[in-house]
């Protein structure tokens, strides 16, 4: 299902903005390629993609750099920092149960990899900003799923890192894999997303379960982690706050 991009009408100017070293983890997923669309708009940003295959998105952003990388070679961590600077990190890992293949690697996408990646920042002398998509409902975990996101969620708030989490609701757009009861959540979801921006624009319990574009995810996760100063501890973005940052 194509689901149009959601972007801002107007261009921004980011002359000003210092220039920012981003590592983007995941960056081949439906976030993660958004996340790299949004940093290819700002000259100012200087960004990695930490990839298993080189060449796979040269399709997105001319300026990507792209660096094979073995999230289960402990050594790979170690060019984070040394040969890839790093002031944000920005993780869009994650995996379907169905394409990870079983419990323990989609374990190993959604919680460990996630936190090798914490734990060499917490090495740099300089400590990079974080950003991570997790998900609704990690604050009150049920299933596996949920339990992963919410322990990876946790282990970041204690890491001492500063960082943002993004917790969207079902994530829409032009996927390459089929998910059928992705695309009958999004058939039902969508009319409840325009009931309430019509008759509750301002309810936040309504909002957590609206269904969000991948490409504003990564807008608000680039602007508050690469456009705005640093956030000195932490901060999730959710609901309202995640739909429309004004509002919320």
């Amino acid at each position: 299902m194509i689901i149009p991009r959601a972007r801002p009408p107007e261009k921004i100017d980011f002359s000003g903005y210092p220039s920012k070293n981003v590592v983007v983890a995941g960056a081949t997923g439906l976030v993660g390629r958004e996340i790299i669309r949004a940093l290819e708009e700002r000259p100012n940003a200087v960004f990695t993609a930490l990839v298993r295959r080189l060449g796979t998105l040269g399709d997105v952003s001319g300026r990507v750099r792209e660096v094979e990388f073995n999230y289960d070679d402990p050594e790979h961590f170690k060019k984070i920092g040394d040969d890839i600077p790093c002031d944000v990190l920005l993780c869009a890992l994650g995996a379907t149960l169905k394409k990870a293949g079983s419990l323990e690697a989609s374990r190993m996408v959604d919680l460990e990899y996630p936190l090798r990646l914490f734990g060499r920042l917490c090495q740099l002398p300089n400590k990079p900003m974080v950003g991570v998509v997790s998900s609704v409902g990690a604050g009150r975990p049920r299933g596996f799923y949920l339990k992963a996101k919410s322990e990876m969620e946790r282990r970041l708030m204690e890491s001492g890192l500063p960082h943002l989490i993004a917790r969207p609701s079902l994530i829409l757009g032009d996927r390459t894999e089929k998910r059928p009861a992705e695309l009958a959540a999004a058939i039902f979801l969508m009319p409840y997303r325009v009931i309430i921006e019509a008759l509750a624009p301002q309810c936040r319990p309504l909002w957590l379960i609206a269904p969000i574009e991948a490409s504003r995810v990564a807008d608000a996760i680039v602007k508050i982690c690469v456009d705005e100063p640093p956030i000195e501890n932490s901060r999730i973005l959710e609901g309202l706050a995640l739909h429309h940052p004004i509002m919320g």
